[in-house]
């Protein structure tokens, strides 16, 4: 009987594992949770109170910002006013006025204030105003104001009226409206010039010779009588009570070289004779002509 042995089929046999050697294992994932998504790491939300507290805060502090400066800019319409002399007017006739100009609506804020127009107002109602000077606080909301008045220097006669001229050579008004304007002394004016309130008659140079020249003779001992502007520019005549002759000036010119040459002049005059009989002409530095 012949046996037939079977073989065994190498294609579904499974290799054997040498002893000593282990062989590939295979295993599932880890149990641990696996690490989250970058992409969902995101900074926690601010709770709702805090957020709503801190915007309250930046718009009261805002808030408190903007009042300030609105407060720093707005004006009050009561300057302090400080007045150099009461010779035309009391203080609080100028005060008055001033108050007055910064009531418009254009100076109420210290963006919008019109200086000059305040300062054009106040001297076309008083003359008398030199200097206007206007000064604005950082903080506070009053203004103030410093009005300089031109000291009376004398009488200025024109076409039949008598007016106070300051010492800026302007017409300050009527010498019948100052009292103490009839210890002035006065300039009688030849040149048929019109003068009025506000208008500039004399320069302040020429104001300033005729006050060191009264000056002078008023040091001197020379009662002065008159003083006039005939109609050649730039001359002044003087005339000297008890004497002939009057002086001839050049308002142009050195005043107290002048005033030196007619006294030095008047004195050997007064000492010597005889006096001039018709004028006397100090304008030239040096010399002196005499008639």
């Amino acid at each position: 009987m012949g046996l037939r042995s079977k073989k065994s089929n190498s294609k579904n046999r499974r290799p054997s594992t040498p002893a000593g050697r282990i062989g590939p294992s295979y295993y599932g994932g880890s149990a641990k949770a696996p690490p989250p998504s970058p992409f969902q790491k995101r900074p926690p939300l601010k709770k709702p109170v805090k957020q709503l507290f801190a915007r309250l805060i930046k718009a009261a502090v805002w808030t408190a910002v903007v009042a300030a400066a609105i407060f720093c800019l707005i004006i009050k319409p009561h300057p302090n006013t400080v007045v150099s002399s009461n010779a035309y007017h009391p203080s609080t006739v100028y005060e008055t006025a001033a108050d007055r100009a910064f009531k418009a609506a254009r100076n109420r804020t210290k963006l919008t204030l019109d200086e000059r127009g305040i300062t054009t107002a106040l001297k076309q109602k008083f003359p008398e105003i030199d200097v206007v000077k206007i000064q604005l606080p950082i903080v506070s909301q009053i203004p103030s104001l410093r009005l300089i008045i031109a000291v009376p220097t004398f009488n200025f006669s024109s076409n039949n009226n008598l007016y106070v001229v300051g010492s800026n050579g302007v017409v300050a008004g009527l010498s019948a409206q100052l009292a103490g304007a009839s210890k002035l002394p006065s300039v009688i004016d030849q040149s048929n010039f019109a003068a009025a309130p506000g208008k500039q008659v004399l320069g302040t140079e020429s104001v300033a010779f005729i006050n060191s020249l009264l000056a002078q003779c008023n040091r001197g001992g020379v009662k002065v009588q008159s003083l006039t502007l005939p109609a050649t520019a730039g001359q002044l005549e003087l005339r000297v009570e008890n004497q002939p002759y009057f002086v001839k000036f050049y308002l142009g010119g050195d005043a107290s070289l002048q005033a030196g040459q007619y006294l030095a002049a008047k004195h050997k005059f007064d000492s010597e004779g005889p006096a001039p009989g018709q004028y006397l002409d100090v304008r030239v530095a040096g010399k002196i002509y005499y008639k």
